[in-house]
């Protein structure tokens, strides 16, 4: 029975190590595929930066602003403005879709 559970939780943990596997696959996927939509472009690298470290990675706005040294308030900041330009950019994409 003992060894049982053992099993059943190695199991259960190579398949949680197989999904974290493909989560981070999948992560580093969508920032290629970010990289190369059109509102990506218009970023600022310090938008770009903390547009990827709160949507994609999930940090919280303390981290962020530790990891590029600037304040929480300037963090929030460029993640706002990002988040404005490529929702600017979305609905440009969407326009033109529809035009055609």
């Amino acid at each position: 029975m003992k060894n049982n559970i053992e099993n059943t939780a190695r199991s259960y943990q190579d398949l949680i190590d197989e999904v974290e596997r493909e989560q981070a696959k999948i992560l580093k996927e969508l920032k290629y595929v970010l990289t190369g939509i059109q509102g990506g472009r218009s970023l600022s690298e310090q938008e770009y930066q903390c547009f990827i470290e709160r949507a994609l990675e999930r940090k919280k706005f303390d981290d962020i602003a530790y990891n590029m040294r600037i304040s929480e308030s300037t963090a929030k900041t460029y993640y706002n403005r990002a988040i404005k330009k490529l929702s600017k950019e979305a609905t440009l994409v969407k326009y033109k879709l529809r035009r055609k």
